[in-house]
């Protein structure tokens, strides 16, 4: 009897567990996907996309372009804010600044300051800086572009950088091993928890995060751990993009929109 009641309390948490917890989605747009990499979209209908590494920002009235032939890829894009984007050329060491008509209005390369780094992340930060996470030192500091000088904040990162992520005021990023940190621009490091095996992640709260794992996007609280399944119509997609309760996904025909609520 007691065998037969553990075989049905193992096969109930067997059945309860693989009923994943889900989000709905509301269907909003579709539109015919003609680029290679889709980067994002901003609060005014803006699709920012790369195309043999030509950077794009279009409507449906208007494109518009940046390309710079000596500086190879463009690794990063950071569209935080619209009016001053962020392109990183990692194999260069160099991040150009475009306005909101995509004119490049500042250029830095990091090989030709006064202590040379070389940058592995890049990104926006307030007051005229640029988070950047130095490969050498392994040390995430600030770069002043109107100094053109570097301050490390951070002591060193032992378990490398996997994934980063940042705003004005935070620089996130994920470890080798999957652990969730963030520092502020004090340079005060809080721990966010844990995050599953993932092939693409957006951080959309401290501890709450979009994944895709084999073509399934998740919600994942880094915290709790736990994550509920997001419903979206897609079998197979490249990429996913969120913004201001808008989930936009990217694949090799299209670009769907959804509007998402529940982020955290």
């Amino acid at each position: 009897m007691k065998k037969a009641l553990l075989s049905f309390t193992l096969l109930f948490c067997a059945f309860i567990s693989a009923q994943e917890l889900t989000i709905p989605v509301k269907f909003l747009s579709s539109t015919k996907n003609t680029t290679e990499r889709y980067i994002g979209t901003d609060a005014f209908g803006w699709e920012y996309t790369i195309t043999d590494n030509e950077f794009r920002k279009q409507n449906e009235e208007k494109r518009l372009n940046y390309k710079s032939l000596s500086l190879g890829d463009i690794y990063r894009a950071d569209l935080q804010n619209p009016l001053q984007i962020v392109l990183f050329y990692k194999s260069f060491n160099t991040v150009v600044l475009l306005d909101n008509q995509l004119t490049e209005t500042a250029r830095f390369n990091f090989s030709d300051i006064s202590q040379p780094i070389i940058a592995e992340a890049a990104g926006l930060a307030s007051q005229n800086r640029l988070w950047l996470y130095d490969i050498n030192t392994q040390q995430i500091g600030l770069y002043d572009t109107s100094q053109n000088s570097f301050k490390t904040i951070t002591p060193q990162l032992n378990d490398g950088m996997k994934y980063y992520q940042s705003d004005y005021n935070y620089f996130y990023w994920i470890s080798n091993s999957n652990k969730c940190y963030r520092v502020n621009l004090f340079g005060k490091v809080n721990p966010l928890g844990m995050v599953e095996d993932f092939d693409q992640l957006q951080f959309t709260a401290p501890t709450t995060v979009l994944f895709s794992k084999d073509n399934t996007l998740y919600l994942y609280n880094t915290e709790t751990q736990s994550r509920k399944v997001i419903e979206i119509k897609e079998k197979s997609f490249k990429s996913f993009y969120y913004k201001e309760q808008i989930l936009s996904i990217f694949t090799n025909n299209d670009i769907t929109q959804y509007k998402i609520t529940a982020t955290e």
